[in-house]
């Protein structure tokens, strides 16, 4: 199998910057991502498309400070057929819809494949998207990537759910949707190595002596959308107080708050379950802090009970920074942290049912952050595997420089951008392969009598409104008082320059092409088809509607 000699990739600055004051995970995958395929590809180009001209120097500014050598050019959404040359448009989310439907619309069905990834798919607009995706023209050689075994299996019962509904509906009996492989997301591993200066530096700050344990909590500050902190205090603090005697335990809070009413709720909950542990919060969005912190601590924790969530990128960096792991047993954690080995998975418990949460909020009583919150309530962590979990990492500096050890080669080996991309051009040359085969049975998916049904011509969706409609055999003749072509393209001239004479000017030809239209008209009455036969079907497909304004204006009459 063959790779393409390029990439495609649906750019737009909100989703690969991590500058931005309400940080996501999506951005820094998206940063990470984007420097992989300059670092890790190997591309002879880097094409973006994209949606105006700031957006492309955009583009062109980032990849070059992520020290991208390779040509990068910009295409305008509006010439989708380009990207036929690379074979592959990667889009950010799982929204494959609007741009299958794009690329039926123009032909090019076969011309290059789709590819989008799933980040969370809790939202409504996340389940839309997918479920949508069973009634696109999504075709074989498209994909969904699943970052986690888990979200792959909640995308399967999504679909299976709507394509029950589909068959009973309207008695369809083949649902397709695009491929769904599983790839992780990626880290630069090299890049999270353990600096001794950075250590020594913030451990300092944080008053930690060399025999005390610093647990560190990194990503967003949330109890509703990430991790409920209860668990994690009330596990931790217990386990500080049995910690060896001489040896104090710090915990890290690294992220930030999305406002007061979260600041608050942590503090009041730090100080009410563990009163006796050292607690300390930095601004995890500061590129110092997100570089150097990891290198302060001595092992990683993020106890998730939240649905948002669906790989977690943070314990995969603790990993690669050399760091011990104890995470729930969820989701993408699930895949990502080896049980006893790079770290403990501690057992999660979820109830039901929850039909009223998902009412609520489809009805619009609850926003889309009570309804999360109302799931992850819900919601338990075992806690006292998790209590057992952090007294054995705090008091067995063996245990922690093994799994350190372990942590850090299953991340490299594993999850590190160069291993990762590797997946993708797997993956892409699949695609490809698929695009190419079976181009005669495959022909009917790519062929339709209205290649997007739901967005029509509007000029033959709304036939029965006109007293008639233009046809090339309508006769029309210049209207009284106008003996010549000349004369003609004055007055279209003149109602033109008046404001509102045409509201759409964008949409009509050039003044040469209404002349050559017009010149054919002088000796007398002709048809319509007949004046723009000598125009290239695109541009006459054009003139020939142009035909009707020129009537409304008072150029032409019917003859």
């Amino acid at each position: 199998m063959t790779t393409p000699a390029a990439a495609a990739l649906l750019y737009a600055p909100d989703g690969y910057d991590t500058s931005r004051p309400r940080l996501m995970g999506r951005h820094a995958a998206g940063e990470g991502f984007l420097r992989a395929l300059i670092q890790h590809a190997d591309f002879d180009r880097l094409v973006a498309l994209t949606r105006t001209a700031e957006d492309a120097a955009a583009f062109r500014a980032q990849c070059q400070a992520l020290g991208a050598t390779m040509p990068l050019e910009a295409v305008p959404e509006t010439e989708l057929h380009r990207l036929a040359e690379t074979g592959c448009l990667m889009l950010p989310g799982p929204e494959l819809s609007h741009h299958a439907w794009r690329r039926r619309r123009i032909g090019a069905a076969r011309g290059f494949s789709l590819v989008g990834l799933t980040h969370t798919i809790a939202s409504a607009t996340a389940m839309d998207s997918l479920a949508d995706l069973l009634v696109a023209p999504v075709q074989p050689w498209d994909a969904v990537i699943c970052t986690s075994a888990a979200v792959r299996g909640a995308v399967q019962r999504l679909w299976q759910a709507e394509g029950e509904y589909l068959a009973r509906r309207l008695g369809a009996t083949r649902l397709e949707g695009p491929a769904l492989p599983v790839i992780p997301l990626g880290v630069d591993a090299p890049a999270l190595a353990r600096d001794p200066a950075a250590r020594a530096a913030w451990r300092q700050k944080l008053g930690a002596a060399a025999g005390d344990v610093v647990v560190l909590h990194h990503g967003r500050l949330s109890f509703h959308a990430k991790a409920h902190p209860l668990p994690m205090f009330l596990a931790l603090g217990r386990a500080a107080v049995v910690a060896p005697p001489g040896v104090a335990v710090h915990l890290v809070l690294s992220g930030w708050f999305a406002d007061e009413v979260q600041r608050n709720a942590f503090k009041a909950l730090a100080a009410a379950l563990c009163p006796n542990l050292a607690v300390h919060h930095v601004d995890g969005r500061l590129p110092e802090v997100r570089r150097a912190i990891w290198s302060a601590a001595d092992v990683f924790t993020l106890l998730s009970d939240n649905i948002q969530e669906s790989f977690g990128l943070a314990p995969v960096e603790a990993q690669a920074a050399g760091l011990p792991v104890v995470a729930t047993d969820w989701d993408g954690l699930r895949d990502t942290v080896a049980h006893g080995v790079t770290g403990f998975r501690i057992p999660s418990l979820m109830a039901g049912p929850m039909e009223d949460l998902a009412a609520r909020h489809e009805d619009g009583q609850d926003s889309y952050d009570h309804y999360i919150a109302g799931a992850a309530q819900f919601t338990a962590v075992d806690l006292g595997a998790a209590e057992a979990a952090f007294a054995a990492l705090i008091g067995d500096a063996g245990l922690r420089a093994r799994m350190a050890a372990a942590a850090r080669d299953r991340a490299r080996a594993t999850y590190d951008w160069s291993v990762v991309i590797g997946q993708y051009r797997a993956l892409w040359a699949e695609l490809a392969a698929l695009r190419g085969a079976g181009r005669g049975e495959r022909a009917a998916l790519l062929r339709g009598a209205h290649p997007v049904p739901r967005r029509p011509d509007p000029s033959r969706l709304f036939a029965d409104f006109p007293t008639q409609r233009l046809a090339p055999e309508t006769r029309l003749a210049l209207a009284p008082g106008l003996p010549d072509a000349a004369a003609a393209l004055a007055r279209l001239r003149a109602i033109a320059a008046i404001p509102g004479g045409a509201p759409r000017l964008d949409l009509l030809p050039g003044a040469e092409v209404f002349g050559l239209m017009l010149s054919g008209l002088e000796a007398g009455p002709a048809q319509a088809g007949t004046l723009v036969s000598a125009l290239p079907p695109p541009q006459a497909g054009r003139c020939f509607r142009a035909l009707a304004w020129l009537v409304k204006v008072d150029v032409l009459r019917l003859a």
